[in-house]
């Protein structure tokens, strides 16, 4: 049974929510962040500073899942971006931080849709053709692949998740939440779908709950596989914004384009579905969301 569990990355908006989630059952949770904090469990961690991963010295931990991962090259592909570097480099002397130190025998890292080709088969099974495209994705495939190594080369069981986009909680950004706010505040909602691949497509608890249960019934039979965590059906944008304005009673509300200009795009959770329950009320935990009853 797992017991002592680090979250990389604690202090980021999933961290948060995990930690609250996990620390509800009999897990001792630990986080990192990169804030110079004091309370307990605590530990500063960055990855563009080597020498803050010797604050973890003398500990070991059940598991080690790594959220940390800076989000600024989402809309670019410059190669230069200094955010590619730390979600690659950093990670990787971090790795070997690990194992020097034989700090954990199991890790999981979370990864992302953003991984996959937009061009791929409905739904994206895990199997499907891997095609960034953008500089972030870029940088968590290669961070995939170095897990994938390091568990490979080492004493470590490993498992990667990749995730959609993510709304609720204390979350002030995204599509939803701008829709939701401004239509509640009668500003005016400017959308624009060209070119719009990767959105917000599941609620921060139940993938929350999904992560926990994943960690709960896992068997770590095998030395590193993948993973996608999500509701498992096409979410359709147009669909999606016109249900938030039913919700909100704001009937007059338009889109301003004619044309839609994303891609369709969801992931398959069939995978998942042979280890845990899945929830998959899409529209149910959005409605309550709108409501504020959550």
């Amino acid at each position: 049974m797992l017991k002592k569990i680090l979250l990389v990355g604690g202090t980021g908006y999933l961290g948060r929510h995990l930690n609250h989630y996990l620390s509800e059952d009999d897990f001792e949770v630990f986080i990192s962040g990169t804030n110079s904090k004091y309370e307990k469990n605590y530990f500063k961690i960055n990855f563009e500073d080597t020498k803050s991963y010797n604050s973890l010295d003398g500990f070991k931990f059940d598991l080690i899942i790594v959220l940390a991962a800076k989000l600024g090259s989402l809309s670019t592909c410059n190669l230069n971006h200094t955010d590619l570097s730390v979600n690659t480099l950093g990670y990787a002397s971090f790795l070997q931080y690990l194992e020097n130190h034989q700090l954990t025998a199991k890790i999981i890292y979370i990864s992302s849709m953003t991984v996959y080709s937009p061009n791929n088969q409905l739904p994206v099974i895990e199997s499907s053709a891997i095609a960034p495209v953008n500089t972030y994705g870029l940088s968590k495939y290669i961070a995939e692949c170095m897990t994938s190594f390091f568990c490979t080369n080492y004493n470590i069981m490993g498992a990667i998740l990749r995730l959609p986009g993510i709304y609720g909680g204390d979350k002030r950004g995204g599509f939803i939440y701008n829709t939701m706010n401004n239509l509640k505040h009668d500003k005016p909602v400017e959308i624009s779908t060209k070119n719009l691949i990767f959105w917000e497509t599941i609620h921060v608890d139940d993938l929350c709950f999904m992560i926990k249960s994943f960690i709960r019934e896992y068997k770590w039979a095998q030395k590193i596989d993948v993973y996608n965590v999500c509701y498992g059906r096409e979410t359709d944008f147009y669909d999606t914004f016109e249900f938030i304005k039913t919700h909100i009673n704001k009937q007059e509300a338009t889109i301003a384009e004619t044309v839609k200009g994303y891609i369709p795009f969801y992931l398959s959770n069939e995978k998942l579905k042979k280890i845990i329950s899945v929830k998959e009320d899409y529209f149910g935990k959005l409605k309550q969301y709108l409501l504020g009853v959550e």
